[in-house]
């Protein structure tokens, strides 16, 4: 289909060059803005908090008109962020901008796109989104030299425009030609019990969760989600110095914390080739198992060295696998039918939580030591086990009624 690796362009060039773009261009901005780091990476915890924020508007609006009217948003909020912070550097056009690449988020990212291969294609949407979500993955390693290279060429200021023009000048026309060649306006497409059967026999089909049983399992799923990212996403940050406490020098450190890219990848590989085998509730219950016993294993007594490796492998691929299940389990249980709704409201408390664990974990760090942030992420995973577990309770009467 070659929609997805288009739609996956929009996604690579907008987290690249939001997300992503901090870590390279921090030092030369802490220098000329006048914030220090923490200043500087607010930002990306305004753009995830706004996100999430917008998320529900945003769900309500995919649903009712169609992603694709709004999936240009994104590039144009980006490209006027970036040229807005290039054209008048200070501490408020930074927070502006970041504000601006906020409201892309949910309006043109990952909710809008997930949503518009949803719409277009419900039954074969699960491979879709793990195959966009495959390719996103290549974003930091795209980026990264992309954004080092830039700047060393023309500055950091530099940098911001030829990103602000990319986004204004390839980036939106391509999203507006993709919004007029598969047009997703209209209801979105059923996804029946015979779609699910014929991957997993038991798979739960969305008109069984309903009422009081459906709230219950959307609340299990939020939860078990948010607890999980929770520590998914405010952990990677401080890897590094817990290797270091574990034993590890600051080489080898670095080393094995950087193969957490290559893990993801692998593992969303592997989802996409066999993950129709088993139903993503199955997947999902499987993949927060080994949470929290991969984060135990850097406080067992085996070799450091070994416990970071496993662990950083078999966590952070689990951890690949569950992003894409983010996505992708709200279909499975609750069809496609209001699956931009839905998932914007599951949003909101889960980029909220999100935005705020990078300095959670470092206020733990710094008060209490790496240790205390390793059982944080213990806890965080361990409750998201429990809400799985409840997810799969609920689910399975439905798993065996008659159809």
């Amino acid at each position: 289909m070659r929609l997805v690796p288009l739609l996956a362009l929009g996604q690579i060039f907008g987290w690249g060059t939001t997300y992503y773009m901090p870590s390279v261009l921090a030092p030369a901005l802490t220098r000329d803005l006048g914030l220090d780091p923490t200043g500087i990476y607010l930002g990306v915890t305004i753009m995830v908090a706004i996100g999430g924020l917008a998320a529900p508007t945003a769900g309500r609006l995919l649903d009712a008109h169609g992603a694709a009217r709004f999936m240009p948003l994104a590039p144009l909020a980006i490209g006027c962020g970036h040229l807005l912070v290039a054209a008048a550097p200070s501490p408020t056009t930074w927070y502006l901008a970041w504000i601006l690449h906020g409201i892309a988020m949910p309006f043109g990212l990952t909710l809008a796109a997930t949503t518009f291969l949803t719409r277009l294609s419900a039954a074969d949407a699960r491979r879709t989104i793990g195959i966009m979500t495959l390719l996103v993955g290549f974003a930091p390693s795209a980026f990264w030299p992309l954004t080092a290279l830039l700047e060393a060429w023309f500055d950091w200021r530099g940098t911001l425009v030829c990103y602000g023009l990319l986004e204004l000048a390839v980036l939106l026309p391509l999203q507006i030609r993709l919004g007029r060649a598969w047009s997703d306006r209209g209801p979105a497409p059923a996804v029946d019990a015979a779609t699910h059967s014929s991957v997993d026999s038991e798979a739960p089909t969305a008109p069984m969760l309903t009422g009081a049983t459906r709230t219950i399992a959307i609340t299990a799923m939020v939860v078990a989600f948010t607890a999980q990212g929770f520590a998914s996403w405010g952990l990677p940050l401080h890897v590094i110095r817990l290797f270091e406490d574990l034993g590890l020098d600051h080489a080898t450190a670095v080393t094995v914390a950087a193969a957490s890219g290559a893990a993801t990848i692998g593992a969303r590989t592997l989802e996409v080739i066999f993950g129709h085998r088993l139903h993503p509730l199955t997947t999902t219950g499987l993949a927060i198992m080994v949470l929290s016993p991969m984060l135990a294993l850097l406080g067992s007594p085996l070799d450091p060295l070994m416990s970071a490796w496993i662990f950083i492998v078999v966590w952070s691929g689990a951890n690949g696998i569950l992003a894409v299940l983010r996505m992708t389990l709200p279909l499975s249980l609750f069809g496609a039918a209001a699956y931009g709704t839905l998932v914007g409201r599951m949003s909101l408390p889960q980029n909220l939580v999100f935005a705020a664990s990078p300095a959670i974990f470092a206020v733990t760090m710094d008060r209490s030591g790496p240790m205390a942030a390793l059982w944080l992420a213990i806890v965080a995973s361990l409750t998201a086990l429990v809400a799985a577990v409840i997810l799969q309770r609920i689910a399975r009467p439905a798993r065996n009624r008659p159809h």
